[in-house]
């Protein structure tokens, strides 16, 4: 390959001519998403579309039969880091979108070498993952320019390990976490909780049991053990507007407050850290999983309302 550098932008414009161009190459990568079933072909595209919200690396429109549409909001990552809440402000421009009817649904997908895919952090939030080398198995073929775009997307995949952020496996963190996730199956079933992977040290893990939605705002429940926070977190919501709706919904020790792009509703737990061992940190990580069970068991107490005020506390386009 003579190109000894790839970039994301290389990626972006590669795929963006393929899913434009290739109808069978569109409906392959239609395939590895949750649209498989629905016919459909490509109408629209664009690359580095921005907004107030950000930019998103590729926006591919697809078109069924009945005139209806969804959309596939794609970060390409070659090596680079996350930024911070990446997947939820591909989100966040994705419903204003929806809302304005340029679509009906969406997927926000995560394209990058399969090293990637498999050792990087923070990918959970995206609702799919797709590597470089499954759309460069479906490329390669005799023919010389299908086999120069595989073996562009096999350049870029052999990037990988540049700067890709690798989880750093510790003993203890393990130790600690497998024996709170045993807590939580046994004494906190409510929490749906799957067994962590976390690098050294992490103490903050997000919860999304099957009934919390993705949509219309995607809800879910953020346990924050070195701050002592439990979050019930409704992304793309401003808490100046959300809190007074929700205000008489509220629990004895419940607040609204505002991170980031999202508003949550937040119990106080006590802080927890790795060091704090077994007995002690589980006996904290217990008070935490009792305070997210609390605020799951609200959600699904006033969800209509909550779903409903979210709405109402979506910021301005």
């Amino acid at each position: 390959m003579p190109v000894e550098r790839m970039y994301e932008r290389d990626v972006d414009l590669l795929l963006a001519e393929e899913l434009a161009v290739h109808p069978a190459f569109a409906d392959h990568f239609k395939s590895l998403t949750k649209f498989a079933d629905e016919p459909a072909a490509v109408t629209e595209f664009w690359v580095s579309k921005s907004n107030s919200l950000g930019e998103s690396d590729l926006v591919v429109v697809y078109q069924r039969s009945d005139g209806s549409r969804f959309a596939l909001m794609i970060e390409d990552k070659v090596d680079a880091n996350l930024q911070s809440d990446q997947a939820e402000r591909y989100r966040m421009r994705a419903e204003r979108e929806r809302s304005k009817g340029i679509f009906t649904d969406f997927e926000v997908v995560i394209c990058a070498p399969r090293f990637y895919l498999e050792n990087h952090g923070g990918l959970d939030e995206f609702d799919r993952r797709i590597s470089f080398e499954q759309l460069a198995d479906f490329l390669d073929s005799d023919d010389r320019r299908a086999k120069y775009r595989a073996g562009f997307l096999r350049a870029a995949a052999d990037t990988k390990k540049i700067n890709a952020w690798v989880r750093e496996d510790d003993p203890a963190t393990n130790a600690f976490w497998n024996a709170a996730y045993d807590l939580a199956c046994n004494e906190f079933p409510v929490l749906e909780m799957k067994r962590p992977a976390l690098t050294k040290d992490s103490v903050w893990i997000a919860l999304r049991p099957r009934d919390l939605p993705t949509m219309p705002k995607r809800v879910s429940v953020e346990l924050k053990g070195k701050n002592g926070q439990v979050d019930l977190t409704f992304a793309n919501t401003t808490s100046y507007v959300f809190q007074p709706l929700v205000q008489h919904l509220l629990e004895a020790g419940m607040t609204v407050h505002q991170t980031g792009a999202a508003a949550v509703i937040r119990l106080e737990s006590p802080a927890f850290r790795i060091s704090d061992g077994i007995p002690d940190g589980l006996t904290k990580v217990s008070a935490a999983f009792a305070a997210a069970s609390r605020l799951i068991a609200l959600y699904r107490k006033f969800a209509t309302k909550l779903d409903q005020h979210a709405r109402a506390a979506t910021p301005a386009s």
